[in-house]
């Protein structure tokens, strides 16, 4: 069986196929792709293969498999969205917020700017890489918190 890589409460893009009609062509069909930001709601086997229960904005929900969920990339602007609050130094610049009576502190890798490094308290010390909005969202669920997130 295939490794779960997300599970409910995480928020990931897919990207839809919509079928749109050519004025006056009565033959053809223009299938434009759309992107939207779902909740992945559940998890499923069919078949021996890995289901994703996923709930769109307007509230349909859908099964889809990990070939058609992309993971969002983490941004100082979902992290400001969410309370993370940005301090800057002489050598980087950091976001700050309170999870669970402790202090976080987050920055972009020097080498990797799509990696980001997350620390606990004032050591700043390194203890965990992340690099997707579902990542974040799994640590905050193991500190016993909310994991939901504004997007």
């Amino acid at each position: 069986m295939e490794q779960i890589k997300y599970i409910p409460g995480d928020l990931v893009f897919v990207y839809v196929g919509v079928e749109k009609y050519i004025p006056g062509d009565l033959v053809s069909v223009y299938v434009d792709v759309e992107k939207y930001i779902v909740k992945v709601i559940g998890i499923k086997t069919e078949n021996e293969v890995l289901l994703y229960q996923i709930k769109f904005p307007n509230g349909e929900i859908q099964y889809t498999d990990k070939n058609n969920i992309v993971p969002i990339p983490l941004t100082p602007e979902i992290l400001e969205k969410n309370g993370w609050r940005e301090l800057k130094s002489k050598r980087y610049t950091w976001w700050k917020t309170r999870l669970g009576g402790f202090y976080y502190f987050i920055k972009p890798n020097q080498d990797y700017p799509s990696i980001w490094e997350l620390c606990r308290g004032n050591t700043r010390y390194r203890f965990k890489k992340i690099k997707y909005v579902h990542q974040l969202q799994h640590f905050i669920f193991s500190l016993e918190l909310n994991p939901d997130m504004n997007l």
